[in-house]
């Protein structure tokens, strides 16, 4: 079975998208689940201590045949029972009877949906590493930027000024925000283990045959304690077929992480668009080409990370329809999250990984910036000088005074300085002295240095970055 090669995802080639999702991972994962449970059975006393061994013989997912296992799938409805027979028969070569104790008390929905979480813990753990990354490249942008003048945008308009380190902290603050999202679900992943409905009859069965001077339920606490510890997940309260808040959750912090890199890839677009061109991707040679027109230079990762994060409220529709599951295990609810947790997991971790090349590969056109905060003629400091106007005319009198010189300085092309100059000339309620000392406030208001608040979110949304900063381990887990 040939490994997915990526030709409509290219996003996802340079990633480890594609090695964390694939078949063959998400075989790995449900061999790890099925050699877990035997080994929390080996260590509760409930399956005899030799087939450690044989565990050890088993644990390489790659010795077995995807492909079969794959096919024969079909015929149950899900790869877990096509990889017992395998796992058994495989078993069977180190020892006989060794199969016997494969799958103790388990049915197919505990080691898929354990595997699954196993698969998503990784790939939670891949994302928190990148967005770490991303974090840090944004906070050097804020930092640098602070005092880098642009024009702020509302409705797609001209608004009022800002700073680009500003807008650089915005984006740092909602990666930072869906950093601790992902990490504290990712912290609750659970096992599963229930059995045929939930209720792991057999192996409190076994349980009481096999250690008759033990309370079954102490033992199978025993097990799922172990079971737990030896995968790395939580355990649960009780087992969660059918209520899968597990998925919605996960994959909605997943979802959210995407949607806050790709609020930031589009900023990005638009602001590389050629009659704004505010900031630009580096472009390797061979990057950003048209098969057309060979002037282009496309912001073709910002494009990419963009259309990624479109593709997940889709996914997460998906997963949210399957919370209607019937009884005690859904017909069809189940099988309907399969393919698009899967998708979703490889979106994610394409779409994080993109915008982490995206802000280190970011150029800032200062100067492009300056000069299109003078393309209105000084419009864009309005409220500010509203603001002021207001104090001694009334909030009325100046906003309307204010949008009459607006309209003007528009339809003329004159300055807003120039026209209001001549308003406040004609008709100013005051004394000279006080209008002198209005109109000196009113001109300052046309000072680029001034970003209001700016700094001091910016500063904040540094120390929260600094607060989060952890190390990261080989499996990309936050340690402390």
């Amino acid at each position: 079975m040939p490994d997915d090669q990526g030709l409509l995802d290219p996003l996802a080639n340079g990633t480890r998208a594609t090695e964390l999702t694939r078949d063959s991972a998400f075989l790995q994962a449900m061999v790890d689940a099925e050699l877990g449970l035997t080994l929390a059975l080996i260590d509760a006393g409930l399956v005899p201590g030799w087939m450690g061994a044989v565990c050890e013989q088993l644990a390489d997912a790659s010795r077995l045949d995807l492909a079969a296992i794959a096919a024969e799938g079909r015929a149950g409805g899900n790869p877990v029972i096509p990889l017992v027979k395998h796992l058994g028969a495989r078993a069977e070569t180190f020892r006989s009877g060794a199969s016997d104790h494969l799958h103790v008390g388990a049915t197919s929905q505990d080691i898929l949906d354990t595997a699954t979480m196993l698969v998503t813990r990784r790939v939670a753990g891949e994302m928190l590493a990148q967005l770490g990354t991303l974090a840090d490249g944004l906070a050097v942008l804020a930092d640098q930027h602070r005092a880098t003048p642009m024009v702020g945008r509302t409705l797609g308009q001209h608004a009022s000024p800002t700073s680009f380190g500003f807008v650089a902290a915005s984006w740092l603050d909602a990666v930072l925000q869906a950093k601790d999202r992902l990490a504290a679900e990712r912290a609750s992943l659970p096992i599963q283990l229930g059995g045929a409905v939930g209720t792991l009859a057999v192996l409190s069965s076994i349980a009481s045959e096999r250690l008759p001077d033990s309370p079954p339920a102490q033992t199978i606490d025993l097990v799922l304690g172990l079971f737990a510890r030896r995968l790395g997940l939580a355990e649960p309260v009780i087992p969660w077929h059918t209520n899968r808040l597990v998925v919605t959750g996960i994959a909605s912090a997943l979802a959210a992480a995407t949607g806050a890199v790709g609020a930031f890839a589009l900023d990005v677009t638009v602001l590389s668009r050629t009659e704004i061109g505010e900031l630009s991707e580096r472009l390797s040679p061979g990057e950003g080409g048209s098969s057309a027109m060979p002037h282009k230079r496309n912001p073709v990762t910002a494009v990419l990370v963009t259309a990624a994060a479109r593709q997940t409220p889709a996914l997460l529709a998906t997963l949210y329809s399957s919370l209607l599951a019937e009884g005690q295990r859904p017909s069809g609810a189940w099988h309907a999250e399969w393919a698009a947790l899967r998708t979703l997991e490889s979106v994610a971790v394409a779409a994080v990984t993109g915008a982490v090349d995206l802000a280190a590969r970011l150029d800032v056109d200062s100067g492009r910036m300056l000069a299109n905060l003078d393309l209105t003629e000084g419009l864009v400091f309005s409220e500010r000088v509203t603001t002021i106007l207001a104090e001694a005319l009334g909030k009325a009198r100046a906003f309307d005074l204010v949008g009459r010189a607006s309209r003007e300085a528009y339809e003329t092309g004159r300055p807003l300085r120039v026209v209001l100059s001549a308003y406040l000339a004609a008709d100013s309620p005051l004394r000279q002295s006080d209008d002198d000392a209005l109109r000196a406030r009113v001109w300052s208001a046309f000072d680029l240095t001034d970003f209001g608040h700016s700094d001091a979110g910016i500063d904040r949304a540094l120390r929260r970055h600094r607060g989060l900063e952890a190390t990261i381990n080989e499996e990309g887990t936050p340690v402390a």
